[in-house]
């Protein structure tokens, strides 16, 4: 090997560079960051102190269907931005999370690193189909995903449209797996003992508005081999079902 560099060798990338180019693919909707355990652990603990702080008592029901059988997806509502918060102790390290692209943006791309390496993955809303093919690889692979199946946040607990990316994502992976693996969506409902809704999307007005704890309800999966007809429309009806199903002073029914 020569100990001379030959004059049209490429250059070694600063680690800035190197810093700025990774930080943009985590903000890539579809792109896949790499993960860290350790971080996950820590993530945890962190959010485990701040709900303590900022909610108070987490009240957890069905816990046992979190490691259900099969390739799951977790499907909270989603009504203030204290819902990760939340979430994300509960849910068994590991598991994927879809974020808006623009929640993993700022700090100079070292927020969407970290997120990245939490266990988040960008999805640009409007055009959401491009995670979708990503997202069925992960879940047939034996990732779990937990996404938000509203889409965005209400503020005021009515429960939006639920949109069909989840059940497209387990209907796909259930193609590629084929019946012997069973692939089926987490139904989880959070009801907050009271809702703020002018802070609901901003954490620096919450202070302690919502410190009257909150109640996690964890259904049973559904899975979509027994759903029929199989159409992404039925699946994600049954999860909507027994979602808004879940008695709640802080949630509602509304038009849709």
């Amino acid at each position: 090997m020569s100990l001379f560099r030959h004059n049209n060798a490429a250059p070694r990338k600063s680690w800035w560079k190197r810093f700025r180019e990774y930080a943009a693919l985590c903000t890539t909707s579809g792109f896949i960051p790499r993960e860290s355990r350790g971080l996950q652990h820590f993530a945890k603990l962190i959010s485990r102190v701040w709900a303590w702080v900022q909610i108070g008592e987490v009240r957890v029901i069905g816990r046992e269907h979190l490691l259900a059988e099969g390739h799951l997806i977790y499907c909270p509502n989603h009504s203030a931005m204290l819902d990760a918060v939340v979430i994300y102790p509960l849910i068994p390290v590991g598991t994927r999370y879809m974020a808006a692209l623009e929640e993993m943006r700022g700090l100079g791309g070292l927020k969407a690193i970290l997120m990245g390496a939490a266990g988040c993955y960008p999805v640009d809303r409007t055009k959401g189909k491009t995670v979708i093919p990503i997202s069925i690889q992960l879940l047939a692979n034996g990732k779990r995903i937990t996404m938000f199946p509203e889409g965005k946040i209400s503020p005021t607990g009515t429960y939006l449209e639920f949109k069909k990316g989840a059940a497209w994502i387990a209907l796909g992976a259930s193609d590629l797996l084929g019946s012997s693996k069973p692939v089926g969506i987490v139904p989880i409902h959070i009801c907050y003992g009271t809702r703020d809704v002018e802070s609901a999307t901003d954490f620096g007005k919450m202070r302690l508005r919502w410190r009257h704890g909150v109640t996690v309800t964890i259904g049973e999966p559904v899975y979509v081999h027994e759903v029929q007809p199989r159409t992404a429309e039925n699946v994600i009806s049954r999860i909507k079902d027994d979602i808004t199903s879940q008695s709640c002073s802080t949630t509602s029914v509304g038009d849709n």
